[in-house]
């Protein structure tokens, strides 16, 4: 017993992705007999299609910024992409309860959290930081960053159709509680070696029914005076999202699954919004190096740019908007079999694709092995490829008396900064924890 208690932080510690993602195929449901409630699920995702190593270059016995000017323009430049993005997710389930309905199908009933937010930089701001006036214009508008947080309170139900076929549905009203969206429909740069032109059309949206951002003389937003309360306040939006899938075992020991989740999003009210248009000029951080990423060093620096952008940019407040925004849609297919010499051991091939309204869409591709002793432990590993290169992916669960702790862990491989955790070159990271109490 104390090795079946010992074997699923063994695979934490190793680090399944499309199989562990806190992504339920809602049909999978329909062949329990037995209820269960699932407390406290965590799920923490963080994707970047370029890493450190893309920035970070060693000059001498110190480490500098692809913008030193000891670093080749065509040595930083190349490295980059077109669009250069970081997206994280933080998801939480509260709780969630399945049961056994008097016919044939099974119900669930879940709330939860999430709250996701990320950057896209072009390569382009790189560009004129590294080499200034050597090409004109640029079109930035690609650039972006944005926010949102909302809860879910969501229903399903999965049907068994026969032996061997299963469906399922799951609706879920999503609850807007914050969101952030800066977007740009046009953003280009002209420049010379006396003059740089700006022509932007951009929005800024945030939402806040309880704090209030001021406007200055002009009419321009104005950041150092807000009306109201810091508190969360009274939801800033609502909306839908769906999911579908199906279970299918057409012979013994052989399964397919496909699902499509999170179809839908949210109308969030922007009470605090402002259109901008304006000029704006910089030379950039040359000079940075790994010893200005102390936080104080960093933090002052980031604080006296925002600062300059806020007062060149000047936002034009307009009345509070109701804007629409999808959430991030999942794409699952998963196959499995179980050894016939030892239906304990399976092979399994999984993909998945999942798609934003705001960044390029993310995708992966894996094989693995699984091992999987009922009502006592599972563990299972798997690797392939995905649209930042390699990833790899590990999963446990134990079953003890009626509780059943399960983790999961993948990534990509390339290391990190020591003492930072960033990662030098572009991944998927995500871990998964949950505990579930099965109803006998």
């Amino acid at each position: 017993m104390k090795k079946m208690v010992i074997l699923p932080f063994v695979a934490l510690a190793f680090g399944i992705g499309a199989g562990a993602q806190s992504i339920s195929n809602p049909a999978e449901n329909a062949f329990l007999e037995n209820g269960y409630v699932r407390v406290g699920e965590v799920q923490s995702i963080s994707r970047n299609n370029v890493g450190a190593a893309s920035f970070l270059f060693p000059s001498g016995d110190k480490l500098v910024t692809g913008l030193h000017s000891s670093i080749s323009s065509e040595e930083f430049l190349g490295g980059l992409k077109p669009v250069n993005s970081e997206y994280n997710q933080i998801d939480y389930n509260l709780v969630s309860y399945g049961w056994k309905g008097r016919a044939c199908g099974f119900h669930t009933f879940a709330v939860g959290a999430r709250a996701n937010y990320g950057l896209s930089v072009p390569k382009e701001i790189f560009q004129i930081l590294k080499t200034g006036t050597t090409q004109s214009p640029y079109d930035l508008s690609s650039l972006r960053a944005f926010g949102n947080a909302y809860g879910e309170i969501a229903y399903g139900y999965s049907l068994p159709l026969g032996d061997n076929f299963s469906v399922g549905s799951r609706v879920k009203l999503l609850v807007g509680l914050n969101s952030v969206d800066l977007v740009a429909r046009q953003f280009a740069l002209a420049m010379t070696e006396k003059q740089y032109t700006l022509d932007l059309d951009a929005d800024i949206d945030l939402t806040n029914r309880s704090k209030k951002i001021g406007t200055d003389d002009t009419g321009h937003l104005d950041y150092t005076s807000f009306s109201g309360k810091g508190k969360l306040g009274a939801p800033t939006g609502g909306g839908l999202a769906f999911d579908l899938g199906f279970v299918w075992k057409p012979v013994d020991g052989f399964s397919l699954s496909a699902s499509v989740l999170d179809a839908g999003g949210i109308f969030w009210y922007y009470g605090n919004a402002g259109t901008s248009s304006g000029s704006y000029a910089f030379e950039g951080l040359k000079g940075l190096t790994t010893e200005e990423f102390e936080k104080d060093k960093l933090m002052a620096k980031i604080k006296g740019v925002g600062n300059e952008l806020l007062n060149v940019i000047k936002p034009k407040a307009v009345d509070g908007r109701f804007k629409f925004k999808s959430i991030p849609l999942n794409a699952n297919l998963k196959a499995g079999y179980a050894m016939p010499f030892w239906r304990n051991l399976s092979i399994d091939a999984y993909g998945f694709y999942t798609g934003y309204s705001y960044c390029a869409p993310y995708w992966e591709a894996r094989g693995g092995l699984s091992l999987d002793f009922p009502h006592c432990f599972r563990l299972g590993a798997s690797a392939g490829g995905g649209a930042y290169g390699f990833v790899y992916s590990a999963n446990g669960s134990i079953e003890f008396q009626s509780f059943k702790l399960y983790a999961s862990f993948e990534n990509g491989v390339g290391g990190t900064i020591p003492y930072e955790g960033t990662p030098l070159k572009a991944n998927n990271k995500t871990v998964l924890i949950g505990l579930v109490y099965l109803i006998k």
